[in-house]
Formats: C-alpha cells, structure tokens, sequence
C-alpha cells in the first residue's frame, strides 16, 4: 500500500491541474468571446450611426450649392427629394449633368418673284441641358435643343423696329400681306408679335435660303455660366476649361414636323440629338424604358432658364435643378410607327429639355423634352414628358459608337462610397483625384472640405474602423492559440494520468 501512495499523490495533482486548466480555458474562452460580440456590435452601431450621419452631409453640401447660386426666392430644389436617392441617384450623376448652348448664325436671302432683300448676319440660339454618356464626350440633348434653323435666327433677327420694318416692306413688295396685315405687323403689339412669328413659319422652304452659316455648341460643365458674346457682327462664346466646344455627330429630329406633331400628336420623328465633345469626362449610365412602370418615382436633373436666366445671367454660378416625381403613363407618340413617350407628374420647365430622367438604379432611362407649363410667361414647372432613353440608343447604333466607361466615374463612385460609409481617409483620397482630373465637378469641394474635417474624429471609420478590425483579428488569433493550449494541456494531462495508472496497476 506504502508504494502505491506516490502514485496517486500525483494522480491527484494531474486532476487538480486539469480542473483549474479546463477551467481557465473555459473562462477565458468566455471572456474572448463577449469581447469579440461586443466590440462587433459597437462597430456595426457606428458604421450605421456614420452611413445616416454621411448621407445628411451629402444632402447639406447640395444645399450649399442652392445658397451659393439661385436667385433670391428662389430655389433649384421646388419640393424635397427622397434621401435614398441623394447619393446613388443625385451626387453621382449630377457632374455629368450639362448645358448646352447652340448658336446658329448665317446671312439670309429673301427672294420672291422680282424681290430680294438680304439680311447679314442673322443669329439665333437654343439653349437646354443635356447628359455626357461616354468617357470620351458623348452628350445626349434633345433635337430642339441642337438643331437651330435659318427660319430662327430670321425671327430672332427681328427684335428692333428697323429691322421689322424692313421685313414687311419686302413682304409688302412681293405681295406676300396685304397692307392692313402689313399695318399691323408693325404695330408693336402683342398681336402683331403673333403674327410676326406665323409669317416667319409660313415662308416657303424656297424662298430663304441660308449663305456663310456656321453652327457653334459650347457645353458648360461646372458651375461657371456659358454666356454668348459679340464676335464681330456674330454671336460666340468665351471658352475655358470648364465650358468646351462640341460638334454635331448625329440627330433624330425635324423642326417643322415636329412643331406640327405638338397639336397633332402623331410625331414622324423624336427628338434626340448626339454631340461629341473632346476630353475625359463624368457620365450617366443608360438604362432602359423597361425598368419603370406606373408610379415608380423618376428623377430629373437640368438647367431650368427662369431659374438662373440662361445664358443672360447675372450670377456668378449657375446649378441644374433637381425635381421628383412619378410615372403618370408610358405611351406611344404617333398611331402609325410610334416611340414610346413618358407621361410624369416630375416638374420641368424650358431649358430642362434634352436633360436625363433617372430611375431608382441611377440609371437615365428618358430625356425631358416637353413640359405642360399652366403659367403666362412660360416661367414656370410643369408635368414633364419623357422621351424613351431607346431613340439616343438608337442613334448611337446608328453611328456605330461604343461608350466607354471607367475613369472619372470610378474615382468619383469610390470617393462617394467611401464618404457614406465615413470611411473619410479612403473618400478624401478620392477626391482628391477627381479634383485633379475634373476640375469642373463642383460638389467634390464641400465634400472634400469636410471629410478633411472630419478626420481623426469619433465619427471616421478609416484609421478607427481599422484599428478595430485588427484588435479583432489579434483577439481572434489570441483566442485561437489559447484554444489549442488548452486542448494540448488537456490532452497532454490525459495522456499522462492514463499512462500513470497503468504503471500503478503493474507495479
């Protein structure tokens, strides 16, 4: 019995040491775990806190902007957009987002039977918005918006007494009105402004003709306003880097039958056109007319005239407006070969025409083109009409054209991305080359400005967010080794006991 003690002496001190080993194990197994959960949760509850925190300052930056630019009373936001849509739908877009100013002069012949009166240098212009939807400077507009014809640049030509009374002398002379409708073109009425424009739209195609006609497109990028300048006796543009030239590459549209389609309702063409700018740019992704139906919400973004007085301001900066609103019905535009038109409770006004109407995605799936204005002066929002984002594809196809993607775009996307998450080290790193490669974007700078603030607070996710992160990993990895520590212990401490019984039982 006297030899057996030894034995189980140790016997008892194995057991002893087992028990506090898996013990301990056990506790701090416990322990590393509550850690772990409770550190998860915490960074979880601020990365949501920092999202809604993110997508309040993206919607304050915006209105910055509105402060900085509209006229007094005045704002480019009428009602209150959907805070899903600031980020995804709004801030990514709105860069993209242009003005287009179309400048169409020539010198003009009237000539009718023995009468011919010349009219030198006649200009005219058309002013909308319009979407880039390539890399490479492919701008989407309507065709209203691109195509300026002899016909306008005569009527805009007739805006001072001489010049009126020149016209009817020639229309008198050819026996074109008669001397009471002579009488009263020159009254200086309202009437007789009327009349004017029908005897400007009434002229047979042969009887003007157009000579040394040039066609200028000047798309402004930024903030910075496009105005038309004197270059001699002709309109032009004082270019920059934030306002550039394009050319015409293609279009859909025709003057007169679609002014004859607006009260008839059966158009034989749409309404799109296609420049070409040179350079990098920001873009729109295209969508598809099928993505919407009834009632979803749709969002437009364009350059509204009575807002900002085009390209007549007087302002410093000018912004698009950004207007909501639903899908009322989708329609054919004509009985006979029709294109599918929008009707939307979105409100536009003149100067929104040729701009994008995005869906939910981000996606432009239409062009503004027609508004229902119930105001006199036209100065006003209406219900707009949406023409199907499938006529511009159609014109690219028919171009053989290929949009490119990437650049701008991404650094722009991870930057916003990155600020939503207030991860603000990753977004200022973002902005910061958007700055560089697009000086034109003017939301990146508040942006910027203030996820330059915000580092190093208890709001930014980027050095907070990673320091959590790698104590997690370390406290996983310690929880790991302790798990196999214990399990070596456990087995080791088995191992011996059982081959210390055996030796007990043999001896």
């Amino acid at each position: 019995m006297l030899e057996h003690t030894p034995h189980h002496h140790i016997t008892r001190k194995l057991k002893r040491t087992l028990f506090l080993t898996i013990g301990g194990g056990i506790v701090l197994a416990a322990l590393l775990t509550a850690g772990i959960l409770i550190i998860t949760s915490v960074i979880n509850k601020d990365m949501e806190r920092n999202q809604q925190t993110a997508q309040t300052d993206v919607k304050q930056a915006l209105a910055l902007q509105e402060d900085f630019t509209l006229p007094t009373n005045t704002s480019n936001v009428p009602a209150e957009l959907d805070p899903s849509t600031l980020v995804d739908v709004v801030a990514k877009n709105q860069p993209a987002v242009v003005r287009i100013l179309s400048i169409y002069c020539a010198n003009l012949t009237l000539s009718h039977s023995d009468q011919t009166e010349i009219l030198k240098d006649t200009c005219a212009a058309g002013v909308g918005s319009g979407s880039i939807v390539s890399s490479d400077g492919y701008i989407a507009t309507n065709g209203h918006v691109a195509i300026v014809t002899p016909k306008q640049s005569l009527l805009a030509w007739l805006n001072d007494d001489t010049h009126i009374d020149q016209y009817v002398a020639f229309l008198l002379a050819a026996g074109l009105v008669s001397e009471s409708d002579g009488a009263l073109l020159t009254a200086g009425t309202a009437r007789s402004s009327e009349l004017l424009q029908s005897t400007v739209s009434q002229l047979p195609a042969d009887l003007l003709k157009a000579t040394a006609a040039t066609t200028l497109y000047a798309v402004q990028l930024g903030n910075d306003p496009v105005r038309m300048v004197r270059d001699g006796e002709r309109l032009s543009v004082d270019f920059s880097d934030t306002i550039v030239s394009a050319t015409l590459i293609d279009q859909d549209y025709n003057p007169e039958a679609s002014d004859a389609a607006l009260t008839t309702g059966q158009f034989t063409t749409s309404d799109v056109a296609l420049l070409k700018a040179e350079g990098s740019f920001p873009y729109v992704r295209l969508g598809s007319i099928n993505t919407v139906e009834p009632g979803d919400r749709l969002t437009a973004i364009g350059f509204p005239a009575f807002i900002d007085n085009s390209v007549n301001t007087d302002q410093w900066q000018t912004i698009p407006s950004i207007t909501q609103g639903e899908v009322k019905d989708i329609s054919l535009d004509a009985t006979v070969n029709g294109r599918k038109i929008i009707s939307t409770s979105v409100q536009i006004a003149q100067g929104n025409s040729g701009g994008p109407s995005f869906n939910d995605d981000g996606e432009q799936i239409g062009i503004n083109t027609y508004s229902d204005l119930q105001c006199e002066d036209l100065k006003c929002f209406g219900d707009g009409l949406v023409r199907d984002i499938a006529d511009l594809k159609a014109l690219i196809d028919r171009n053989h054209i290929t949009l490119k993607t990437g650049g701008i775009n991404d650094d722009w996307y991870e930057g916003l991305d990155a600020y939503q998450s207030a991860n603000y080290a990753t977004a200022l790193t973002a902005f910061q080359k958007v700055q560089n490669e697009y000086p034109a974007n003017y939301l990146v700078a508040p942006l910027a400005r203030h996820a330059r603030e915000q580092l190093g607070t208890n709001t930014d996710t980027s050095s907070a967010f990673q320091a959590r992160t790698v104590v997690v990993i370390v406290l996983v990895i310690v929880a790991g080794i302790a798990l196999v520590i214990i399990f070596t212990v456990s087995f080791l401490v088995v191992y011996f006991t059982r081959k210390h019984r055996r030796m007990a039982a043999r001896s």
